[in-house]
């Protein structure tokens, strides 16, 4: 679908934003105009109202109420007599109220029954706006008001002002709206298709926007598919690292070169493991092929089947300690069995006592209690495993110092010896698989490279660590730490 694009999404929020606040902000400038064109039209119904009404008093006599006509006043305070005829008042009223219809107001004078009392020229004829008014000022004014009162409604294509003096009359002022409509429907189209240009433009400006933010993503995503495809030394250009995808893109770089270098491990084991059993199974097929090939003594048949049996030996220590390290790959946790790794370095140097002494090598145990949680069958290949490349691995005569102990939060294990010791440049490879120092004594003593892999990962399993220190002629020392059974 569309909108699964980040861009098309962005847009859909950008234009849903910009239609909503430019809804928002024109229907509220639409009805602001509105309302100040109406109130000029209010304003001006009232100024000629003011106006009219002396006027149409003198027309129509009584409309403005039951009242006596206030006399004349002159300057001393007395009251002075009327020198204008009725005749001329009225004429002057039909002056003042024809001044009145020239503005384009119109007046009209009914009763509360509906019959009209005055009508001016241009007072519109449908007998529907009278009734209309009548409604209006039942639902909103009494019936014999006290005082006049005036209420300014808008009836069909007219904005009517309706006074309603005391009395049983009603007088409306009022002006056609028609131009008022269509100014407004003008003003309503205009600001449409100003709504519709800003959404438009604004959309416009969005989509570039969002494709220049998201330009980068489809840089590093472009980068990330030839790294896929093979191209693995390939890298995600960094630009600018304080940013969010720069930040992203170091941790991708990250993420591929330990992936890389995942699969170099993978593809190096894969070869080395490949190497380590074809020598094992090239031997056993000699030998067996060389012994069936035509009959031999039973000392050459016995010399054959022990060859035979050791390359079986060698190829199962490989699959055991392959196996091993596979099932610790799979992160299954060890077991937490309670136990001390002074007892496993006890049993240990009891175990090795004799190949020991066989490769006139010294063992020291020096142990204090050091309880822990693990698995001790592990734990007790680790102390077999560094004990015997202490013994195997070094000339005759070396002394091999087991010790245990407690250090703060952990349980600690070392094993020591003055022998030969490991070159800088091989110290830091040594925890590698099928990685041997010295290839060929590796392979005279049956050893695969595995050893010290494993026990790397089973410390590293039980949450500890191990460290390596040595020094050429003067000697190594392993010393690994763990967390305490109470920690």
């Amino acid at each position: 679908m569309i909108f699964q694009s980040i861009r098309w999404r962005i847009l859909a929020w950008n234009f849903a934003l910009l239609a909503a606040t430019a809804t928002v902000l024109l229907v509220a400038f639409y009805r602001h105009e509105m309302q100040a064109r109406l109130q000029e039209l209010d304003l001006r119904l009232r100024q000629e109202m003011t106006r009219g009404m002396g006027a149409l008093n003198e027309v129509v006599p009584g409309v403005a109420g039951p009242r006596n006509p206030a006399p004349a006043v002159r300057p001393n305070g007395k009251a002075a007599a009327r020198t204008d005829s009725p005749e001329q008042r009225a004429t002057k009223a039909k002056a003042v109220l024809a001044e009145v219809v020239g503005t384009g107001v119109w007046l009209q004078v009914v009763d509360l029954e509906g019959k009209s009392l005055y009508r001016s020229t241009n007072a519109p004829t449908e007998a529907e706006l009278i009734t209309q008014a009548l409604v209006e000022l039942d639902a909103k004014t009494d019936d014999t008001p006290a005082r006049p009162q005036d209420l300014m409604v808008s009836l069909s294509t007219h904005r009517v002002l309706l006074h309603r003096p005391p009395g049983r009359n009603l007088v409306m002022f009022g002006s056609p709206t028609l131009q008022l409509d269509a100014a407004l429907t003008n003003l309503a189209r205009s600001l449409t298709f100003a709504g519709f240009a800003i959404v438009f433009v604004g959309c416009g400006i969005g989509w570039v926007l969002a494709g220049r933010s998201l330009w980068p993503i489809d840089r590093i995503a472009a980068d990330a598919e030839g790294i896929a495809a093979g191209d693995f030394g390939r890298k995600i250009d960094v630009e600018e690292t304080e940013s969010e995808l720069g930040r992203l893109a170091v941790v991708l770089n990250d993420t591929f070169a330990k992936m890389n270098a995942a699969r170099d491990r993978i593809t190096q084991f894969t070869a080395d493991a490949s190497h380590e059993l074809r020598t094992p199974l090239t031997v056993i097929l000699s030998d067996s092929q060389g012994a069936l090939r035509h009959e031999r003594t039973p000392e050459e048949y016995r010399t054959a089947l022990e060859t035979i049996k050791q390359s079986a030996l060698r190829m199962k220590a490989i699959s055991d300690g392959l196996l091993e390290l596979a099932q610790a790959d799979g992160g299954a946790p060890p077991s937490q069995d309670d136990c001390d790794l002074a007892d496993l370095a006890d049993e240990s140097v009891a175990l090795l006592a004799r190949l020991a002494q066989e490769h006139g090598a010294h063992l020291v145990a020096k142990l204090d209690g050091a309880p822990v949680k693990g698995d001790a069958g592990r734990l007790g290949r680790v102390v077999l495993n560094l004990v015997i490349n202490a013994i195997l691995h070094n000339e005759t005569g070396v002394t091999v110092t087991v010790t245990t102990g407690i250090e703060g939060a952990f349980a600690c294990l070392t094993v020591t010896d003055d022998g030969r010791g490991i070159s800088l440049e091989n110290l830091d490879k040594i925890f590698e698989r099928f990685r041997r120092v010295d290839p060929t004594r590796s392979r005279h003593t049956g050893g695969a490279g595995l050893g010290l892999a494993i026990v790397k990962q089973t410390v590293e399993a039980h949450g500890g660590t191990i460290a390596v220190e040595s020094k050429v002629g003067q000697g190594t020392t392993f010393k690994i730490k763990l967390p305490t059974a109470s920690a």
